[in-house]
């Protein structure tokens, strides 16, 4: 999946963007110049979906490095790069990736992903808890910009702080990542429709499984997922 988002500033609703549908343009290419794109086509940014896209890049070969990017109006993204697997039967002399989990941005800066960056790495492997749910803590080394997301704008806004970083951005323009959800992606302990929290006691499970349903299209939004 091959992703991007239309966004002038991630902590502005709607990004930043207007509030209408805009056509985009992607291109996969077998160097990073593109002097031989293998796959193109168009989709839309859609406001339902915070202007993301996702293409599903079908016709590729297998067990091989790509570069991708797209295109709005006179506009180009940075240019990204991925790896396709192994076809089925093949056998791997080798695979290389990095796993990450529980990245609290206000706990500290992500040097790790400088690292990542740089080694010869295949893929990422992200096991939950891209964002965390609470509020600003005026004492953490980075603390937060957004208040703490009840609602799909509010998810959005935080997915939106998090995309931001740069050190982040680099390993996701760098390499391929698999990734899953943990608790924080909607609340702290949460599990099916029950916050588990004491400070949520009094919440119906309607009212969660709406603000549940709100972080994981937010999620979804802004990762490189399948539906």
């Amino acid at each position: 999946i091959l992703w991007t988002r239309l966004v002038n500033d991630p902590l502005a609703d709607g990004g930043g963007v207007p509030d209408q549908s805009l056509p985009v343009r992607w291109e996969v290419a077998a160097d990073d110049g593109f002097e031989d794109v293998v796959a193109s086509g168009d989709a839309v940014a859609e406001p339902a979906l915070a202007h993301t896209v996702h293409v599903d890049a079908s016709g590729l070969q297998a067990d091989t490095w790509y570069w991708y990017r797209f295109s709005v109006g006179g506009t180009t993204s940075p240019v990204g790069r991925t790896r396709t697997a192994p076809a089925r039967g093949d056998d791997p002399r080798r695979l290389r990736f990095a796993f990450a989990s529980c990245q609290d941005r206000q706990a500290g800066y992500w040097t790790a992903y400088d690292h990542m960056a740089a080694e010869d790495i295949d893929l990422v492997v992200h096991l939950g808890d891209y964002i965390y749910e609470g509020g600003p803590d005026v004492a953490a080394l980075r603390p937060a910009q957004t208040p703490a997301p009840t609602d799909l704008a509010g998810y959005r806004r935080r997915l939106g702080e998090y995309r931001a970083d740069p050190a982040l951005q680099a390993v996701h323009a760098q390499v391929p990542w698999i990734c899953t959800w943990d608790d924080h992606e909607v609340r702290n302990n949460y599990a099916n429709d029950v916050p588990d929290q004491v400070d949520e006691a009094s919440v119906s499970s309607g009212e969660f499984l709406e603000r549940r349903a709100a972080a994981y299209q937010a999620y979804y939004e802004h990762m490189p997922v399948r539906v």
